[in-house]
């Protein structure tokens, strides 16, 4: 093989390796945590009411801490969210625990 030839298949490698190692930085197989009756009734919550609005997409690509969900569930909820406030914690507590 001549040089060329192998700097060649040398740059594919190497691009072959950067995009599998950016493809797996992408990807997440972590699913949040539906064993606990908060979590479950959370998810639940997050799949009916806020959906009504907003696809959960975009809540769930969110990253926030328990006080910025916290600020969030209370203005959805000013803005006509149809949450009690035990629901509210406990969608609270599912975004918190699952979308940091």
């Amino acid at each position: 093989m001549n040089k060329h030839t192998i700097s060649f298949i040398s740059i594919l490698l190497l691009i072959l390796l950067i995009g599998t190692l950016l493809a797996s930085c992408g990807t997440s197989n972590t699913t949040p945590a539906t064993s606990s009756g908060g979590s479950s009734a959370g998810q639940t919550l997050l799949q009916e009411r806020c959906s009504v609005c907003h696809s959960t997409d975009r809540v769930t690509s969110a990253h926030k801490t328990a006080a910025e969900w916290t600020t969030t569930v209370e203005r959805m909820v000013s803005n006509g969210a149809q949450l009690d406030s035990q629901e509210q914690q406990t969608l609270i507590d599912y975004l918190a625990a699952n979308y940091k």
